[in-house]
């Protein structure tokens, strides 16, 4: 027979956790090896059991459930952290994962979808939602447009603020043109620009550039914009 996944409940609600508990005890993968309805307590005991998965909740009394998860992170706990709570937020989600989690459970889920979830946590899978799929790649998407930009692609900026055609700057760079359209469309994706005009703020917020006095509307072609001054590499 393959050995029980031990799991370790973390809930301050007494009916929840003995219905889940006993759920999980008859299913025959699952044994629960300890519980506990508060963070500190939960600590103390997780510190003397052997545990492949750890089950809590986000609404605890005394130490919230966040909390707790940074306490288990920085107590090096080798089990698998899985949320199971009713408060799922976007923000609650997020800051889940972003301190460890492996999985996070929405209290109005099916036992069997409760089940599948936790066994694919005990494989080393990171079951996700559909919702909280998405949540986390708009994060990933977010986060990856905040990245500092390559120095390169500074350089580029600067011209395209500066007024310089794509053929001018691809001669310049000695880039392919279609190597210069891509860095100026990824540039626009990523800085979320908006018009001709958009480039000179991207560079002027990132200090790339800077306007003289007397400078005309930013986004005029170069000839006409001689008041805008470039900084040095």
């Amino acid at each position: 027979m393959k050995p029980l996944i031990r799991v370790f409940l973390v809930d301050d609600h007494p009916i929840f956790a003995q219905v889940l508990g006993e759920i999980l005890n008859r299913s025959g993968d699952f044994t629960v090896v300890g519980t506990a309805n508060d963070g500190e307590t939960a600590l103390e005991r997780l510190a003397s059991v052997a545990v492949d998965i750890v089950i809590l909740d986000l609404i605890l009394p005394g130490m919230g459930g966040l909390e707790l998860l940074g306490a288990l992170r920085a107590n090096q706990c080798q089990a698998k952290l899985v949320v199971c709570s009713g408060m799922a937020t976007d923000r609650l989600i997020m800051d889940s994962f972003a301190l460890g989690v492996t999985a996070f459970i929405e209290k109005t889920l099916a036992v069997e979808e409760v089940f599948a979830t936790l066994r694919a946590v005990a494989a080393g899978s990171y079951p996700l939602s559909p919702r909280i799929s998405g949540l986390l790649r708009n994060v990933v998407r977010d986060r990856a447009a905040a990245k500092p930009l390559a120095a390169r692609e500074m350089v580029f900026l600067r011209r395209l603020a500066m007024g310089q055609t794509l053929k001018q700057i691809a001669v310049e760079l000695g880039v392919s043109a279609s190597a210069a359209y891509k860095t100026r469309a990824r540039l626009k994706s990523r800085l979320n620009i908006k018009g001709a005009a958009g480039f000179f703020h991207a560079a002027l917020n990132l200090g790339l550039v800077y306007p003289s006095p007397g400078a005309v509307e930013p986004g005029a072609p170069v000839s006409k914009r001689r008041g805008v001054v470039a900084r040095s590499s």
